[in-house]
């Protein structure tokens, strides 16, 4: 699923859980755009990966990789 796609998927469902929402129902496409684009334009930096090998580094480097991973997901862009 694209990121536009996702952000879109989860508007929809948030939408759908608003008391009273048929009354904003004439905002719902700016509001929609505002949270795609706002998702659009966030990026988290990540720290960088170590890349050495042992212990240590190796658990550091799977950790940011698990992280990044479940940041795209969501449909933030990761830098890092």
């Amino acid at each position: 699923m694209q990121h536009t796609d996702k952000a879109i998927a989860e508007f929809e469902a948030w939408w759908q859980q608003q008391p009273h929402r048929e009354q904003f129902e004439d905002l719902k496409d700016q509001m929609r755009n505002v949270w795609v684009a706002s998702r659009r334009e966030l990026v988290i930096e990540l720290p960088a990966q170590y890349r050495i090998g042992g212990l240590a580094p190796d658990a550091h480097d799977r950790a940011i990789a698990m992280c990044k991973d479940t940041i795209e997901a969501a449909g933030v862009t990761v830098r890092g």
